[in-house]
């Protein structure tokens, strides 16, 4: 039975996960994305099932792998988390947001071939510092909001994930008619000054990202450019 929603200390995946600093990087790649979650997600109200930063990420597993994203490692991540909700984040490798959806479409078939018979897989969704998007229309601007600190993959169960953006909660929170597409209720709701408030913080949140980060790649061996560069190239 999937555990309820709690506070879980990261969960280690990948090549690098038994270096002396695996925990500690993971530990603030968690905090980064706690601040997109808190500073974009919720303070916009981006998300109608985010009902507490604590619960919201389910499992948070940081995988430390400085090659091409591994279908196997994440499936296994996934099916081992016993959670309803998780997040799969790659704060090692900055591939191009295309080959990263390339690599989410090949572990959404994946999913589904792990859950055979009438069991469905939980429902995927991708998001990368990168993706297109902008403010020129609803559907556009999800890829905007979904520019997220590092490459990830969110899994949330069938049924929460009517347009919301990331981090759901368990339980639906009860929505107004008016927002029954979140889509177009958020691209209403950050008309004018929104959009800017969205950008400056994310801003900001990459350049948290770009100092803390630094340190834990050197001591896995990594540099940001050269981890950039190796991703690019595959």
């Amino acid at each position: 039975m999937p555990r309820p929603m709690a506070t879980l200390a990261p969960v280690l995946r990948g090549s690098l996960q038994g270096h002396s600093a695996a925990a500690p990087f993971a530990a603030e790649v968690l905090r980064v994305h706690r601040r997109y979650a808190g500073e974009v997600v919720a303070q916009n109200r981006l998300c109608p099932f985010l009902r507490d930063l604590d619960t919201g990420f389910g499992r948070f597993c940081v995988i430390l792998d400085p090659g091409e994203p591994n279908v196997d490692v994440a499936v296994e991540a996934v099916l081992s988390s016993e959670t309803l909700v998780v997040h799969l984040v790659y704060p090692c490798i900055r591939p191009s947001a295309s080959a990263f959806e390339k690599f989410a479409a090949r572990l959404a078939q994946a999913m589904k071939a792990a859950y055979p018979g009438p069991d469905r897989p939980p429902v995927m969704a991708t998001f990368h510092p990168e993706l297109s998007g902008d403010a020129s229309g609803p559907y556009r601007l999800i890829g905007m909001l979904r520019r997220a600190p590092d490459p990830f993959v969110q899994f949330i169960p069938e049924g929460l994930h009517q347009g919301g953006t990331v981090f759901a909660g368990v339980e639906p929170v009860p929505m107004d008619p008016a927002e029954r597409d979140p889509a177009l209720a958020n691209f209403e709701r950050l008309k004018g000054g929104g959009v800017g408030r969205i950008q400056a913080a994310l801003a900001d949140i990459y350049e948290d990202r770009a100092r803390s980060y630094a340190p834990f790649l050197s001591q896995l061996g990594l540099h940001p450019a050269e981890a950039a560069a190796a991703a690019a190239a595959r």
